[in-house]
C-alpha cells in the first residue's frame, strides 16, 4: 500500500513539472514575439523613372534644355529625406551640370523648398549610371516632388519625349532664371507642357 501510495506521489510530482515547463515556455514564446520585425526597418528607395531596363529615346539628353524647369511628378510617400540622386549618363563628352530642386505642391503651384547645383562627370562619362551623394540630406514631407533646372543649351540627362515615353509623368517650361527658382519663390503650375520620361532619381529615406 505505501509503494502504490509513493508511486502515485512520484507521478503527480512529475505531472505538475511538466505543466510547469510548458507554462515557462508559452511565456517565452510570449516574450519572443515583441522583439522588431523586417517591417520596422527604415526603407530607402529610388524615386522617380524606373529606367533599370528601359533605354532612352534621346541618350543625348536636352539639345536645348538653357532656362527650361523640368517638374518630375514622382511624389514623395511619406516624411523623410534626400540623401542623393542617380542618373543614366548621356553619351555626349560634355561635361555639363543641372541643379536639383524639392517642390511643396499649394492650390497654385509648388514653393521651391531645396536647391542645389549637381555637376555632371568630369570627366564626361557615355556610358553607366552616376550616383552622387549630396553634402547634406535633404528634408522632404509626404507628396514633395522633384526638378531639374538648366542653365546651359545642352541637357545631362538622357529623356523620352511624348509618344516615346514609358511613364509621361515629367513636364517642361522655357523662360526660368536662375532667380525665378531661389528657395522660397513660388512656381506657377500653368504654362508646363511635354509627356517625357527623364532618366534620373532621387534617393529617399523614411524617417522613423
Amino acid at each position: 500500500m505505501n509503494g502504490h501510495l509513493k508511486r502515485t506521489r512520484l507521478l503527480i510530482k512529475l505531472l505538475l513539472l511538466a505543466i510547469f515547463s510548458l507554462s515557462c515556455s508559452g511565456v517565452t514564446i510570449a516574450i519572443d514575439t515583441g522583439y522588431p520585425t523586417a517591417e520596422s526597418v527604415i526603407p530607402t528607395q529610388q524615386i522617380g523613372l524606373d529606367f533599370a531596363v528601359q533605354s532612352p529615346s534621346l541618350p543625348e539628353g536636352d539639345a536645348s534644355a538653357s532656362l527650361h524647369l523640368f517638374l518630375h511628378n514622382y511624389h514623395v510617400p511619406n516624411n523623410g529625406l534626400i540623401t542623393g540622386v542617380t542618373y543614366l549618363n548621356d553619351s555626349d563628352t560634355i561635361s555639363e551640370s543641372f541643379d536639383l530642386l524639392i517642390l511643396r505642391p499649394d492650390n497654385q503651384g509648388w514653393k521651391v523648398l531645396h536647391r542645389i547645383n549637381l555637376s555632371d562627370d568630369s570627366p564626361p562619362a557615355e556610358t553607366g549610371i552616376t550616383l552622387l551623394a549630396l553634402p547634406s540630406p535633404l528634408s522632404v514631407q509626404k507628396n514633395d516632388i522633384f526638378a531639374h533646372w538648366q542653365y546651359e543649351a545642352e541637357g545631362a540627362i538622357p529623356l523620352n519625349i511624348d509618344n516615346a515615353s514609358f511613364d509621361g509623368f515629367s513636364m517642361g517650361q522655357y523662360g526660368f532664371l536662375s532667380s525665378d527658382i531661389e528657395i522660397g519663390q513660388h512656381i506657377n503650375k500653368d504654362g508646363f507642357s511635354g509627356l517625357r520620361d527623364y532618366f534620373i532619381n532621387i534617393i529617399f529615406t523614411t524617417t522613423p
